[in-house]
């Protein structure tokens, strides 16, 4: 973590808002990302986005490491993202994702199917493939995020893209 992510912060810590703005400044467009992709939907993913920063932004006097500091923020948009799927079903995501099929082209249908075999997915394995394929994250990024270790990140990071392939292959035919 850069020293000046850190004394943002130690500042955020103390209560400086403009420092916890320039925090989230920084990640908001990974954190959005992120539950898009986990969620399927833009207007859930604002709200779990919305839910994480707010909660981060009340118990951030209680991390106790600031280099942790983004791992920290994405177990709350996690924890956040995990909890809408207890509160709706899957139809309803499914639902709303589907919603505007017949307008677009192959395209956005494509999409859509890559978000539904992404929705099949175990939540674990879903997780690990949307930090390191849509969000970019190297194993060793998630294994400290997720406080895993390294090569369990990796294999259910390959299971899953097996299973994903899988369900694409099939769902195509």
């Amino acid at each position: 973590m850069s020293s000046n992510v850190e004394n943002l912060v130690i500042k955020s810590k103390t209560g400086d808002t403009a420092a916890f703005g320039d925090l989230y400044e920084l990640y908001s467009r990974d954190m959005y990302r992120f539950a898009l992709y986990y969620t399927g939907s833009s207007t859930v993913a604002e709200d779990c986005v919305s839910e994480a920063v707010l909660i981060a932004f009340r118990k951030i006097g209680e991390l106790k490491n600031i280099s942790a500091f983004k791992s920290w923020l994405f177990r709350i948009l996690r924890n956040s993202c995990a909890a809408h799927f207890r509160r709706a079903s899957k139809e309803y995501i499914t639902e709303e994702t589907l919603a505007g099929v017949h307008s677009f082209e192959n395209e956005q249908n494509e999409k859509i199917s890559l978000q539904n075999a992404l929705m099949a997915l175990p939540e674990e394995e879903r997780e690990l493939i949307i930090l390191h394929y849509c969000i970019g994250y190297t194993s060793k990024e998630i294994s400290r995020m997720l406080a895993m270790n390294e090569n369990t990140v990796r294999s259910k990071i390959s299971r899953g893209t097996e299973k994903l392939r899988r369900r694409l292959v099939n769902d195509g035919e």
